[in-house]
Parts: structure tokens; C-alpha cells; sequence
């Protein structure tokens, strides 16, 4: 009985964490803040499974969308009329960041990827902010809202869309 309570009390936390997740879905707002205290204001959707594919679409100011799976990431800019298909190594996947953290405080997480530490806010049992400090030392915060964890997600939303007018850049 002792092991029974231990195993249902083990898996309760397990489950619990804010950070697990078969798939988020939700509004982000991204604050970028240069050394001269510069601020750009950028506002989308994101989408994520917990086997590594993403999609951040970015509504204002401009139009792009940004598709990840485990090894390639594209960037499609309906502006420039390009798509940039580059390799993981080069930019971070925030499911697989989410997927390592750990918990440092009640409401906070901590990961790090190639030298750049994330630090990850709980609100309300939800992912509320992401911070971290780039290669180029702008901050940057990521807040979340509207957050929904575990709802289908079609694979389709993750099929990148490129037109076939579009220069594609590889790199």
C-alpha cells in the first residue's frame, strides 16, 4: 500500500509541472531591448508538440512565420518573398529548452542552451514569461498569454508553407 501511495504521489508531480506538455498553443508578445535601451515590439501565435516541432507566427509588426522540427528550421518573410532554411545547431527550440529546465523557485525555471540561460515565470500554473540575453546582450523577454497545453494540434499547422515565387536561402 505504502509503494501504491508513492508511485500515485510520484506521478501527481510529475504531471504537475507547469512545464510538461503533449502540445501548448498560445498569444506571445517578444520585447527586444538593445544596449541603447531600444525596445522592438513584436506579437504572433505559438505552437508546439513535445516531440520538438514548433511554429511562431508573427503578426505585427511584420508577417513571418518560423517552423521548427528536430534538426531545420525555416523562416518564411512574405515581405522579402524569401524562405531560410537553416540548421537547428544555429537556433534554439524553446520546447526542447522548456523540456530541460529545472526548477530553481516556486515560480521560476532555469535552462540553458549554448552558453545563454533562460529564465522561465509561472503564473497561475502556466508559463507566463520567458527572459534571456542573446549573443548580440539584447534582453529579451517573451510573455505568454492565452496559453492552452494539450489541445490537437494538427500536423499540417506544422508543415512549413513556402511559395513558389520565393528565393529560398539555405545556410
Amino acid at each position: 500500500m505504502k509503494r501504491i501511495l508513492t508511485l500515485i504521489l510520484f506521478t501527481t508531480f510529475l504531471s504537475a509541472n507547469e512545464l510538461n506538455f503533449e502540445t501548448i498553443q498560445s498569444d506571445f508578445t517578444q520585447i527586444i531591448t538593445n544596449e541603447q535601451n531600444s525596445k522592438i515590439v513584436y506579437e504572433g501565435n505559438f505552437y508546439a508538440t513535445s516531440n520538438a516541432k514548433a511554429l511562431w507566427i508573427y503578426t505585427k509588426p511584420i508577417n513571418k512565420k518560423i517552423y521548427f522540427d528536430k534538426n531545420t528550421v525555416v523562416i518564411v518573410e512574405p515581405e522579402l518573398e524569401q524562405a531560410i532554411i537553416t540548421n537547428l545547431k544555429n537556433t534554439p527550440n524553446l520546447t526542447e529548452i522548456l523540456q530541460s529546465a529545472k526548477k530553481v523557485s516556486s515560480d521560476r525555471y532555469e535552462a540553458s542552451y549554448e552558453e545563454t540561460t533562460y529564465s522561465i515565470t509561472i503564473k497561475h500554473g502556466k508559463i507566463a514569461t520567458i527572459e534571456y540575453r542573446d549573443k548580440l546582450d539584447n534582453a529579451i523577454v517573451i510573455s505568454l498569454s492565452n496559453l492552452v497545453k494539450n489541445a490537437f494540434l494538427d500536423d499540417a499547422l506544422f508543415k512549413e508553407e513556402i511559395p513558389l515565387d520565393y528565393d529560398i536561402l539555405t545556410q
